[in-house]
């Protein structure tokens, strides 16, 4: 069972506002995205992403969003690969434990919350979560991310849903020159779960 860590203040803020009198800036971010996120949770975006509670998080990582969330009242299931603490090891997070509890599930582990917002955050470029839409059946994603620069492009994202709400994230690996984004996407009246490929993607 998960021991969830209770505090009365956002560690991750508290540690991000010391960056500036660092002089290994970069070196600093990494440590903080290891720990806790590779985005800041600032408090506007997740009121943003609780108005479209109940939710299912996929590659939730260390949980830490999820986490903030289940503090505002929001209810949500948090799903990972490779969850900390468990059998597999998570190259992205490593010698930790979760904030929250983080349950084992791939992208196609979507399917079964119809019911629920997709949020994905800081999605792995290189990784089959660009293609969780293809098992996504809900109305509303909340993609937290630069569209394919350092994380994963949702395919079928546009064809499938319209934007209506966009902020600019704090990113703590950000590619040079490039904006990153939560973007909350509702499906297009016409719009339609797309059925999986033959092949299903491993997670």
């Amino acid at each position: 069972m998960v021991t969830m860590h209770r505090v009365d203040v956002h560690p991750f803020e508290m540690c991000f506002q010391r960056w500036t009198e660092l002089a290994d800036h970069s070196g600093y971010r990494f440590q903080l995205a290891q720990r806790y996120a590779y985005v800041l949770p600032e408090p506007h975006l997740l009121e943003a992403i609780a108005r479209y509670s109940p939710l299912v998080e996929v590659a939730a990582g260390t949980g830490y969003w999820s986490y903030l969330l289940r503090q505002r009242g929001a209810d949500i299931v948090a799903y990972d690969h490779a969850p900390l603490g468990g059998e597999r090891s998570n190259r992205y997070h490593y010698d930790l434990w979760p904030w929250t509890e983080v349950l084992e599930g791939a992208a196609t582990v979507v399917q079964h919350h119809p019911d629920r917002s997709l949020l994905i955050c800081w999605p792995p470029l290189f990784s089959s979560l660009g293609e969780v839409l293809l098992f996504f059946k809900g109305k509303h994603v909340i993609y937290v991310g630069d569209h394919g620069h350092r994380t994963a492009k949702l395919a079928g994202l546009d064809d499938e849903f319209d934007e209506v709400e966009s902020y600019e994230v704090v990113a703590m690996d950000p590619a040079p020159g490039v904006s990153a984004y939560l973007s909350v996407w509702s499906r297009k009246p016409h719009g339609h779960a797309r059925s999986p490929a033959k092949d299903s993607i491993a997670g």
